[in-house]
């Protein structure tokens, strides 16, 4: 009974305020970006996607719910459906590929990525004067 958690306790753990929460805000503000790019390599299946993801981050990230995240990118025309084909499992798939819109948004992604970590490592690597460390 001492390890059983509430479902008011898994709610706070994943609002603001919390590690868990933080985990989610950046998963979710970073998942368009890598599926685009792992699309802009070449055209995956869902199941696929988040395997890629899971096995390129070394299990770091991965996406509970895919389909809400595709959906949304295809709504948006940032992907779209390609033709159903044979996956290496030999199950019909279907497959997803980057449009033109799409790979202009990912570069947009990127610069902005590129700017904002470099920013964030820019103030992480800077150390606070003796005269405010002490307040």
């Amino acid at each position: 009974m001492a390890n059983q958690v509430s479902i008011a306790e898994v709610s706070t753990q994943t609002k603001s305020g919390s590690l868990a929460g933080m985990e989610n805000n950046f998963k979710k503000a970073i998942t368009e970006l890598l599926v685009l790019f792992l699309l802009d390599e070449r055209e995956m299946y869902i199941n696929e996607i988040t395997a890629e993801l899971s096995r390129r981050s070394e299990e770091q990230f991965q996406i509970v719910f895919p389909y809400a995240v595709i959906y949304r990118m295809v709504r948006f025309q940032y992907i779209r459906e390609t033709q159903k084909q044979k996956a290496p499992d030999g199950r019909l798939r279907q497959y997803y590929g980057i449009t033109q819109k799409g790979a202009a948004y990912l570069r947009e992604l990127l610069d902005f990525y590129v700017r904002f970590s470099d920013g964030v490592a820019k103030i992480l690597a800077s150390s606070m004067p003796e005269s405010n460390a002490a307040e």
